[in-house]
C-alpha cells in the first residue's frame, strides 16, 4: 500500500462523515526550510456542512499512532482555506515538544504554504510550498 492509500484510508476510516467533504492531496517541493518537520505529503479534509477538518502526513502517523488528527479550520474564504494543528512530540531523551502547524491551500492556483513552529519562546518557523489536487 503506497503512503497516499495509506493516508486517505486512515482519514476515511476515521470520519466516515466526511466521505463527501473536501480532500486535498497536497505535495511539498523539497527544501531545507522544512526543517524536517515539513513533511513531502500532506491529506487535508474539510466538511464545510459538518465544520468538521481532518488532517495527515507522515509527522503526524508517527506521533499519533498511525491516525490522522482532527484540525480546525481557521479561515475560509472565496481565496483560501486555513487548517491549524498542533502535533506533540517526543525526542530519544524524553523532551517534548508541541509543534503547531498551518496550512493554507490558495484556491485560484491550487497551492498550498505549510508552516510549522514550535511551541513555547522559540522563534524557529520552517515552511515548504507546493500544490494541491482534489482526490
Amino acid at each position: 500500500m503506497s503512503l497516499r492509500s495509506l493516508f486517505l484510508s486512515a482519514i476515511l476510516i476515521a470520519s466516515p462523515s466526511l466521505s463527501e467533504a473536501l480532500t486535498l492531496e497536497c505535495r511539498i517541493i523539497p527544501s531545507n526550510a522544512g526543517g524536517g518537520y515539513v513533511t513531502d505529503i500532506y491529506i487535508l479534509q474539510y466538511g464545510e456542512a459538518s465544520g468538521q477538518a481532518i488532517v495527515s502526513d507522515a509527522l503526524i502517523m508517527h506521533y499519533n499512532d498511525e491516525q490522522p488528527m482532527k484540525a480546525k479550520v481557521s479561515e475560509d474564504t472565496a481565496r483560501k482555506l486555513v487548517w491549524t494543528w498542533r502535533v506533540q512530540m517526543t525526542n530519544s531523551t524524553g523532551q517534548t515538544a508541541n509543534m503547531q502547524f498551518r496550512a493554507a491551500y490558495f484556491k485560484g492556483d491550487k497551492t498550498v504554504l505549510v508552516r510549522a513552529a514550535p511551541g513555547g519562546d522559540y522563534t524557529n518557523i520552517f515552511e515548504g510550498r507546493g500544490t494541491c489536487k482534489s482526490v
